[in-house]
């Protein structure tokens, strides 16, 4: 089982490979904010990638154009994700966005 390693929160979790990154919080009691339900229309439950980036899912062009729309070109730096986009494939390390 992968692990999800919030870095913030000094957390570690494991989890089923192929969930979501929210799923896979939610499901383990993390409150973590998603306001449009997981629909990709937000960047409420984007996350801070700080290690394993090559084990999520490729991001879709929706999640680039919402983070590009309501976070600016800074949001494409390859270090933030839509949790509720972003399915898990391995260990990762993750961290809250500066932006909240």
């Amino acid at each position: 089982m992968p692990t999800v390693e919030l870095v913030d929160r000094e957390r570690a979790l494991e989890v089923d490979e192929g969930e979501t990154v929210l799923d896979a919080l939610l499901d383990n009691g993390i409150d973590w904010m998603h306001a449009c339900g997981g629909f990709c229309n937000c960047t409420t439950c984007a996350v801070e990638v700080e290690d394993g980036w090559d084990n999520l899912s490729d991001m879709e062009d929706s999640e680039r154009n919402t983070l590009k729309r309501f976070q600016g070109d800074e949001a494409l730096d390859g270090s933030f994700r839509l949790s509720c986009q972003a399915v898990v494939q391995g260990d990762i390390q993750i961290s809250e966005p500066g932006w909240y």
